[in-house]
């Protein structure tokens, strides 16, 4: 649905706060920019809670470009979680680990000169091909290892990953669309209703509308989550993978 399409809904068939004047300013309690304002944030909890919006190498946020020698990449604000990384040279993803795993060059332990002395000679010696990374290096922080070469200067990495909206609706355009799949967009115009109907100087019994229109989007948010953890559930199917599967031969 359009944004007017939404102010439409939201203003004059769910608040029915739109009266058409013969002239004079127009006769309504809470003004499009409002309304609005709460739409974006319906949006923003659908996706935080529910991680609707889901894609692949899409910039802005969905890319990065490495750099020689840069090791840590800021990812995009938008970001909640990065899945997996694919190099453009490359078919399969990289590897994923905690970033104190890419730091620590000897994760069996060791005594501090030990560890020490693998650490500098790691430093100087592995450059190249990016082999893993992870995203807990820094807030929206990517790290790469190994360190990116001039051989991989400007190699862009497609990431896969959960995000909220990047545009805002507005006023000043009515003719955009929010990014959620268009199943959501009614939910969004009735979760705007609902916080304009619980505002202080609403009447009582308008309240109990409010709040039944915010439970409604707080059941919508749980499906919505709900049904996208059904559809990336495997499919089950049971293998040995264990040392004691070999037991008795």
């Amino acid at each position: 649905m359009k944004t007017s399409d939404l102010l439409d809904y939201c203003a004059k068939e769910l608040l029915d706060d739109r009266t058409e004047m013969v002239e004079g300013d127009p006769d309504a309690l809470w003004s499009d920019t409002y309304l609005l304002r709460q739409m974006n944030k319906a949006q923003q909890i659908l996706c935080r809670r529910s991680w609707a919006i889901i894609e692949t190498g899409i910039a802005p946020a969905g890319v990065i470009v490495l750099v020689t020698g840069k090791v840590l990449y800021d990812l995009h604000p938008s970001i909640l979680r990065v899945f997996d990384a694919t190099p453009s040279t490359q078919v399969a993803p990289l590897g994923r680990t905690d970033d104190i795993q890419l730091r620590d060059p000897s994760p069996l332990g060791g005594d501090a000169f030990d560890v020490g002395e693998v650490a500098a000679r790691e430093a100087t010696a592995l450059t190249g091909a990016t082999l893993a990374f992870a995203t807990d290096a820094g807030t929206r922080q990517l790290r790469v290892y190994p360190t990116p070469t001039d051989t991989q200067n400007g190699i862009i990495v497609a990431l896969k990953i959960a995000r909220l909206p990047l545009v805002e609706l507005s006023i000043d355009d009515t003719d955009a669309e929010p990014e959620i799949d268009e199943q959501w967009h009614m939910d969004l115009a009735e979760y705007a209703a609902g916080k304009a109907l619980t505002l202080p100087l609403v009447d009582a019994d308008q309240k109990v509308e409010g709040r039944r229109l915010l439970a409604e989007f707080a059941e919508t948010v749980r499906q919505a989550r709900q049904e996208r953890v059904r559809a990336e559930m495997g499919t089950g199917r049971w293998a040995f993978n264990s040392t004691t599967a070999t037991l008795g031969r």
